[in-house]
């Protein structure tokens, strides 16, 4: 029986649709979480294993490409961290191609009648009470590692471009949602981020919150911060294999960008340029789900 109250702090990125920025998302949410003083587990679902590419370990001689995480949940085998201390207070478990078949092995078993998604959460909660946070990246378009993601997971947030299609891919993922609650396994939505449009887009935030409203209520509010765009931002830090908040404290005089995080009355410094103004982003998202995680355990507790 697995023990949900030791996955209270998972937060699941998902999205029904690819190309949304949603592991550039995942693995900034996540360093800036660490470098802000959380300890903090990273776990690649995705057979791509792009995590790789933003954190700079594609090269680390201890990656395996998915075949920790595959083994534990095809042979129920406790999680263990694979990769320590990728950044301070951040570890990894890689995703890859030994991921690729997980999804059959399972839709096997199920037409056999043996329960599977709750494979990654019997794994998973020995290990996820040692991490202040977790966060799992997941396969946009692979409803079984999706779906035992979410079965693993306490939150989930989301990702989405302003174009109709991507809009409408949130109401595929909000139906998984649903799959994977259960009486014992409450899982909720932080949220949704804007990706690819400024905040200053007044007229298109709240196009796309009217979007948004009318699939789903008011179970997935959009986020007050977004995520710009900046195509050689993002290819300057895969090529280093950094975060975004990293490339700008490389500008000299930069302030840390966690430093906000840690203390909200200490602001970064703002200065000119993508790569500052895109870390900006990343910090006020990411702060932004720590605040939404932090009032509605507070409101839990209260209801409780």
């Amino acid at each position: 029986m697995t023990d949900y109250t030791r996955l209270a702090r998972v937060v699941c990125v998902a999205t029904g649709k690819g190309g949304v920025s949603k592991t550039s998302l995942t693995a900034n949410a996540a360093g800036l979480a660490a470098a802000a003083g959380h300890r903090t587990l990273l776990i690649d679902l995705d057979p791509q294993g792009d995590l790789s590419d933003d954190l700079g370990y594609f090269n680390h001689p201890g990656l395996d490409d998915g075949r920790h995480l595959a083994n534990a949940m095809l042979g129920g085998g406790p999680l263990q961290a694979v990769l320590t201390d990728v950044r301070p207070n951040l570890d990894v478990i890689p995703g890859g191609e030994h991921l690729s078949d997980v999804g059959g092995a399972l839709l096997a078993r199920q037409a056999r009648g043996r329960a599977t998604f709750d494979l990654l959460a019997e794994c998973l909660a020995p290990l996820a009470g040692e991490y202040d946070l977790v966060f799992i990246d997941t396969p946009p378009t692979d409803d079984t590692l999706q779906l035992l993601a979410l079965s693993a997971s306490r939150w989930l947030l989301i990702p989405t471009k302003a174009d109709t299609s991507s809009i409408r891919a949130i109401q595929r993922i909000a139906a998984r949602v649903a799959e994977a609650r259960s009486e014992a396994h409450a899982l909720d939505i932080l949220g949704v981020v804007l990706i690819g449009v400024p905040t200053a887009a007044t007229r298109v935030r709240a196009s796309a919150a009217d979007d948004i409203t009318r699939l789903l209520g008011d179970v997935a509010p959009l986020f007050d911060h977004g995520i710009r765009d900046s195509a050689a931002v993002a290819r300057e830090t895969r090529n280093q294999g950094i975060l975004v908040h990293e490339l700008a404290e490389k500008v000299e005089g930069a302030e840390p960008f966690w430093k906000s995080l840690r203390d909200p009355s200490v602001a970064p410094q703002r200065l000119p340029g993508s790569a500052p103004a895109l870390a900006d982003d990343y910090v006020r998202v990411t702060e932004q789900l720590l605040l939404r995680i932090d009032e509605l355990e507070h409101d839990t507790i209260g209801v409780a």
